[in-house]
């Protein structure tokens, strides 16, 4: 792991268990850049990610990422019962940056991770300087919204790939080895770097007395997926603050429409960047170098 990085956790007051996250300790720590990850990934996933976005900013930010509800090292309880929508994982980032003291900071994520963050700045408590969304799950006005939830309680009822994928993903591995074996090369991991699929391993992967079993379990997974977030386009609707949004090139979960929607707005900035939904995993370099540039634009 990179020298600069730091395991912690911040435990909560109402609820047994703890959220783990990770720091990069910067110059600076009056305003952090705050990471959320994606649905079933873990902070340590972006690992090559973040410390590319550090060093860029020449050490003198403090990042943070945390490991959300269900996710990673994590231990906050997860009942998929109780998961109704993303608004938990809202609930949960608030408490989480309450504890840590963090009134003022930046913003990104990826996928669920950068719609978590978008409704954490809606709610008001914190002053967010800039969010940066890497291929968010968008839906960006209200046609695209309603009929996005119709085809997806349509879809529910045939058995959305996602949701099904998720729920039969192999979650046991008698070594850290088996476990890179068995990932390497298949569905979503086929474009990542193998220091990345470690590192989502390591930050993943906990130990029982049979071997080690994958945190995130597959029906929370599951569960996340189903209950994805419709009502993006209101909470944008509440931020007047710059907002970078990358895009993936192939495999988006953001819309070629919706990026020449949002791209007519004045606080708004979207790029296209090669690669697919992964791209901040596949190509981390290119991810921080726009990441960097953004925040130095809007920084001054």
């Amino acid at each position: 792991m990179f020298s600069k990085v730091i395991r912690k956790k911040v435990f909560v007051d109402t609820e047994e268990g703890y959220f783990s996250y990770l720091e990069l300790e910067g110059i600076d720590k009056s305003e952090p850049l705050v990471f959320f990850h994606a649905t079933g990934l873990n902070c340590e996933t972006y690992l090559e990610l973040l410390e590319k976005v550090y060093l860029m900013l020449d050490s003198k930010k403090t990042i943070i990422a945390v490991d959300q509800r269900g996710h990673g090292k994590t231990t906050l309880k997860a009942d998929p019962d109780n998961l109704k929508s993303w608004d938990q994982y809202a609930v949960d980032a608030d408490i989480f940056l309450r504890k840590m003291n963090i009134t003022s900071a930046i913003f990104f994520g990826h996928s669920m991770g950068s719609i978590v963050a978008s409704e954490v700045i809606k709610r008001g408590a914190y002053k967010v300087s800039n969010l940066i969304m890497l291929d968010p799950v968008l839906f960006y006005d209200p046609y695209t919204a309603i009929f996005s939830e119709i085809k997806n309680k349509f879809v529910l009822l045939k058995s959305n790939d996602k949701v099904v994928g998720a729920a039969k993903r192999r979650d046991k591995f008698e070594t850290f080895e088996q476990a890179t074996i068995h990932y390497e090369g298949r569905s979503m991991f086929k474009t990542w770097p193998m220091e990345s699929l470690k590192n989502y391993l390591s930050g993943g992967l906990t130990e029982e007395d049979s071997g080690l079993k994958l945190s995130c379990s597959p029906i929370w997974e599951s569960k996340t997926f189903e209950t994805v977030s419709f009502k993006t386009y209101r909470t944008l609707n509440y931020l007047n603050i710059p907002i970078l949004i990358l895009r993936a090139k192939q495999f988006s979960t953001f819309s070629s429409k919706g990026m020449k929607y949002l791209s007519k707005k004045n606080n708004f900035e979207v790029i296209e960047v090669e690669g697919s939904h992964f791209f901040p995993i596949e190509n981390s370099k290119k991810t921080a170098n726009l990441i960097q540039k953004f925040i130095f634009q809007n920084n001054d």
